[in-house]
């Protein structure tokens, strides 16, 4: 009977193991060779102690979830680096990590062929996305060998990735990378990008990135991409701060151009710049034309972001009410809390108390049926009673 017992655990145990991924234990090197040997790609979770997004995706994708445990140990050796201790920060500097979670794929000769920022929980586009990586050109690597991971990086790049095991590392806001990038006879080299990649950069080199775009892209691929978006923000930014309206424009124009038929990616473009300048009025507006484009399929979710967003921003009454009515073909279905709360919110700094009181009493029903903290809304109900 114990041995019966024993063979059921096992089974059991056996079974569970089955539909995790198995993750590789021994060294960075050691993994490279099981893969050259397998003729497997290599599956990277960079990760840090901290990262929530890391967890969650640890629990609902790597452990218990046969439909990803089957793709990832057929196709991958998965492999495991925490980004802030010994060998992850060396990993990190080599792979501008910024982000977490972030998952990188190797072809079976180490060679970087595909990287990704955040957790997807969609797990039917993630596994898409997965064999989309199984299935591309594993020869179309990234533009430096990826298997070279010590380099002789400047002092201020290597030294702004923190290091979780130092209590005295702190980030140097003083740092001057286009000083550095000034003395450097390749632009296009791997510690010239990884710094440009890295760091805020003056007009100058700016530019030079946006004229080199193509070739930045064909070299370093989805990190230019990050770059670009990173450097088209900032001229937003910019563009905002000075009321700088042909700043504005040409970043439009720029964004079209190396972003073609992005329309969405465009509409919160111009969403930051409508935001960042405090015209209210003209955000609504921008977003209403979303809005109204059936193509959009806009939801109660994005409304009632961008709805709090204004409603948190301005004391515009006649913007609030065309806020209001973006709410209208919603409210016969509208049972969220958040939602419920917010147009409860809007009716009240419009003053209309009595048509807030209703919406005001369903957003806390829905709140504490969501076991959610709806004191706000409560404090909310007491203004509305008292100017009723």
């Amino acid at each position: 009977m114990k041995n019966l017992l024993l063979i059921l655990s096992l089974l059991a145990q056996f079974a569970l193991s089955a539909q995790d991924v198995n993750f590789f234990t021994g060294t960075w090197e050691e993994a490279n060779a099981k893969a050259k040997a397998e003729n497997k790609m290599i599956m990277v979770d960079a990760y840090t102690y901290w990262c929530g997004p890391c967890k969650v995706m640890d629990k609902t994708y790597f452990h218990n979830n046969q439909e990803v445990a089957d793709v990832i140990n057929k196709y991958f050796v998965p492999y495991k680096i925490e980004c802030e201790h010994d060998f992850g920060i060396v990993f990190s500097r080599k792979f501008k990590i910024n982000g977490y979670p972030s998952l990188l794929y190797f072809n079976s000769e180490g060679q970087l062929v595909r990287r990704q920022m955040g957790y997807d929980n969609n797990q039917k586009t993630y596994i898409e996305g997965l064999y989309k990586i199984i299935n591309m050109d594993q020869h179309d690597t990234y533009g430096y060998d990826a298997t070279k991971l010590d380099m002789p990086w400047p002092d201020f790049y290597a030294n702004d990735f923190r290091n979780a095991a130092d209590s005295t590392w702190k980030r140097n806001k003083n740092v001057d990378p286009n000083a550095w990038l000034d003395q450097q006879p390749d632009l296009f080299a791997e510690m010239s990008w990884a710094v440009m990649a890295r760091f805020s950069l003056n007009d100058k080199y700016n530019t030079y990135f946006l004229e080199h775009y193509d070739e930045y892209n064909k070299k370093y691929k989805l990190e230019a991409d990050d770059k670009l978006t990173s450097v088209l923000y900032a001229n937003v930014q910019k563009a905002a701060e000075q009321k700088n309206v042909d700043l504005m424009n040409v970043t439009v124009e720029q964004y079209k151009k190396f972003i073609p038929n992005d329309d969405i990616g465009l509409h919160y473009l111009l969403s930051y710049y409508y935001e960042l300048s405090n015209d209210w009025q003209a955000y609504a507006n921008h977003f209403e034309k979303r809005l109204n484009n059936p193509a959009n399929n806009v939801n109660i979710n994005e409304i009632n972001n961008t709805a709090w967003l204004i409603y948190e921003s301005t004391d515009d009454k006649a913007l609030i009410e065309q806020v209001l009515l973006w709410f209208k073909p919603f409210l016969a279905t509208m049972s969220g809390y958040n939602e419920l709360d917010t147009y409860a919110a809007l009716l009240t700094k419009v003053n209309r108390y009595k048509d807030a009181e209703p919406w005001a009493i369903k957003a806390i029903e829905a709140g504490k049926s969501a076991s959610l903290d709806v004191k706000a809304t409560e404090a909310l109900l007491e203004t509305i009673k008292k100017n009723l």
